[in-house]
């Protein structure tokens, strides 16, 4: 009877068949006769799965309550006390813990964790408890400050602030909005690093090859801008997949707890990417010295695996430091640093926000749309898209498919320059660049207004126009653009890397896909050698974080999914640097800016329960 249940579950949900196989497994060890217990068990191993795949970290108990009613009928209408009880029989079998030892299950305070993310959120939490470990420094830091900056009595200098928290703090939390000048304060914090002992060995990294490589390049235009002579500051940036040594199976690495890297300082850079997994290697692999700061924006999109780690840190951001950190910050940077109003955690002394964007100013249309869009004002959103004013941001409302069509035609109009520039003069540096002027965005992968459709439909309109030659035998031609989809640490091309198909430079007979690394270089490879990979006319907004493009356009689907929510959107918006326009049914964009989904974790009260 259970086993045609689950297939009957199965069949209505989506859960995978190992997440079957999983129920199965313990529900058989919990030994139980009773079928109604052994369903609901049952029901909580695949709730969980299904929450961990959809970026939760645990399924919180306490929202049980909208369960489907037939599903709900069929389990007894159960209570929580009743799911408490089905747990407490399966931890007499050992398979659910109480946080008393180790099970495949842990529950704790109403939350069921798989033991790995349990072990893992624990592990990040108490390290994060132990930022305020002091730096021994052996200079006069506030004369730094004032060399790095000049002082402004008219506001607080944030990015100053930031500064002096990374070079007195074993940890460093840093976030900011676009143009807040993240990479800038960077930059000086490894300034003021190397000036108190030149031999400190410094690593920048960041979660994919695109984010590394435009790290590697503005902080590379960062130190050089400094006043400072003969810094000798490492400003390339490498992903953190090849910075902990991932092996083929991506799974395991070379650096680890027992194997840690040779650094004395980490930067990570889009580090709202960064799941609860990645985080946790990242800690084991780093010695007990050695400082760790992270660049982010805390309103982005989250990681695509389970954890908001980074998002979860920036809980801690108050309205003000303790009084003896104030009274630190204040003696080193020369402003009255406001004090919290109640007792604050460890970890907030090691946290700054950057407020001031230096990209957008107060009449910028994608900066006001930006900030609307991540405080869920809809009212301002649509007042915003309808000034004729703002040059910098457009609205196009998805009625027909005429309007989709619009999307389209305008895809083609910006494409145009970097395949005009193939046909020009073949130069490998300009067409890629070029290629970066523009970027289609969406929210999902498959169907009409998905990355497959979007991008099959643009390569036909390309191929109408004769900017590009289809070969019906062959997906490659000259001018396609592709995004690598899985590691190939042989390579050395990374998830989310793009690259260009132009003719081999030495060889006008065959094809090579040419990318941009991190080091400034630019690589050809056989297109037959690459690893997984897609079309990248248009690509997920997932997969654009970490990048920036001059002009972006974003369409939604005409139909509410899950996947849609006001992160999703102000990452979309904060990738342009000068315009923006987006292409969305009303009522749907109106769902969406007030949509905002919660990723399950108990690291905040965990970090809590350390520092207590």
């Amino acid at each position: 009877m259970l086993i045609t249940w689950l297939e009957q579950f199965k069949q209505n949900s989506q859960i995978s068949l190992l997440d079957l196989h999983l129920a199965q497994f313990l529900v058989n060890k919990i030994d139980c006769d009773d079928e109604i217990t052994a369903k609901r068990f049952a029901f909580l191993v695949l709730s969980l799965s299904m929450e961990v795949r959809a970026g939760h970290v645990c399924f919180d108990l306490t929202r049980l309550q909208n369960i489907e009613p037939q599903i709900w009928l069929e389990l007894n209408s159960p209570e929580i006390d009743d799911w408490i009880k089905v747990l407490k029989l399966a931890s007499n079998r050992h398979v659910v813990s109480f946080g008393d030892q180790l099970a495949p299950l842990m529950f704790i305070e109403n939350k069921l964790y798989f033991q790995r993310m349990w072990l893992d959120e624990g592990f990040v939490a108490q390290y994060f408890n132990q930022t305020q470990l002091d730096i021994t420094t052996n200079i006069d830091l506030k004369q730094i400050l004032n060399q790095l900056f000049s002082y402004d009595s008219a506001s607080i200098d944030w990015q100053k602030i930031a500064v002096a928290i990374a070079l007195t703090r074993k940890v460093a939390i840093i976030s900011g909005g676009p143009g807040t000048g993240k990479t800038t304060t960077v930059a000086k914090i490894l300034a003021g690093i190397v000036l108190n002992n030149p031999t400190t060995r410094i690593v920048s990294a960041a979660p994919t090859g695109k984010a590394a490589s435009r790290l590697t390049e503005s902080l590379g235009r960062a130190i050089e801008q400094l006043s400072f002579e003969s810094l000798n500051i490492k400003t390339e940036a490498v992903t953190l997949h090849r910075l902990l040594g991932a092996k083929t199976d991506n799974r395991s690495f070379s650096y680890n707890k027992h194997n840690q890297l040779h650094i004395d300082v980490l930067v990570i850079d889009e580090a709202s990417m960064v799941d609860l997994n990645m985080m946790a290697r990242i800690i084991e692999a780093l010695p007990a010295s050695a400082r760790l700061i992270l660049l982010g924006d805390k309103d982005q999109l989250s990681s695509v695996e389970a954890g908001a780690v980074f998002g979860d840190l920036c809980d801690f951001i108050s309205n003000g430091y303790s009084q003896l950190r104030a009274h630190e910050l204040s003696r080193l940077t020369g402003y009255t640093i406001p004090i919290a109003d109640q007792p604050t955690m460890a970890i907030t002394d090691s946290i700054c926000l950057l407020k001031k964007s230096y990209r957008f100013n107060e009449s910028s249309g994608i900066g006001l749309l930006a900030n609307a869009v991540k405080e869920g004002q809809y009212l301002n959103v649509k007042k915003l898209l309808a000034d004729n004013t703002l040059q910098d941001i457009s609205y196009y409302e998805l009625l027909s498919n005429q309007t989709y069509q619009a999307v389209l035609n305008d895809c083609v109009e910006h494409y145009k320059n970097y395949l005009n520039a193939i046909n020009r003069s073949n130069d490998i540096a300009t067409v890629l660049t070029k290629f970066t002027q523009c970027r289609l965005l969406c929210a999902l992968r498959e169907g009409k207004f998905g990355v497959e459709g979007l991008n099959k439909q643009i390569e036909l309109l390309l191929a109408k126009h004769k900017l590009i030659r289809l070969n019906h035998r062959d997906q490659w031609y000259i001018g396609r653009p592709i995004m690598i989809l899985r590691n190939s640490t042989s390579l050395g091309l990374y998830n989310g890397d793009i690259g260009i198909t132009l003719t081999a430079e030495h060889d006008s007979s065959k094809l090579r896909v040419y990318f941009p690394f991190s080091d400034g270089t630019i690589k050809g490879f056989s297109p037959y050698r690459l690893p997984e990979h897609e079309t990248a006319y248009a690509m997920t907004i997932h997969k654009s974080q970490g990048s920036e493009f001059d002009h972006v356009n974003i369409i939604l689907p005409t139909e509410f999914s899950p996947l849609l929510n006001r992160s999703l959107l102000y990452t979309a918006i904060t990738r342009a640097k000068k315009a923006v326009s987006i292409f969305a049914d009303a009522k749907i964009l109106e769902r969406v800016v007030k949509s905002q989904i919660h990723r399950e974790s108990g690291l905040v009260e965990q970090i809590k329960k350390y520092s207590k």
